[in-house]
């Protein structure tokens, strides 16, 4: 199986699992900003850091496809 066809699958895996898998380690929403000096400076929407991950997924699966596709010819 080709290497990006498993990142793919990867990150599509962590996209939909995301916040259960943030719970069983013990990590919080605030892994997605940036703070300085107890001021939020940067944050990420949880939920928008899983449409990016999904959607990288997806793309590292098309990618993936392909090249495994141009291999077989």
């Amino acid at each position: 199986m080709n290497n990006k066809i498993i990142w793919g699958i990867v990150l599509l895996a962590l996209s939909l699992f995301l916040k259960p898998l943030l719970a069983i380690v013990g990590l919080n929403e605030r892994l997605f900003g940036l703070y300085w000096q107890g001021e939020t400076v940067f944050s990420l929407n949880p939920f928008l850091v899983r449409i990016i991950l999904a959607v990288i997924g997806i793309i590292m699966l098309i990618i993936g496809g392909m090249q495994a596709a141009k291999k077989k010819k």
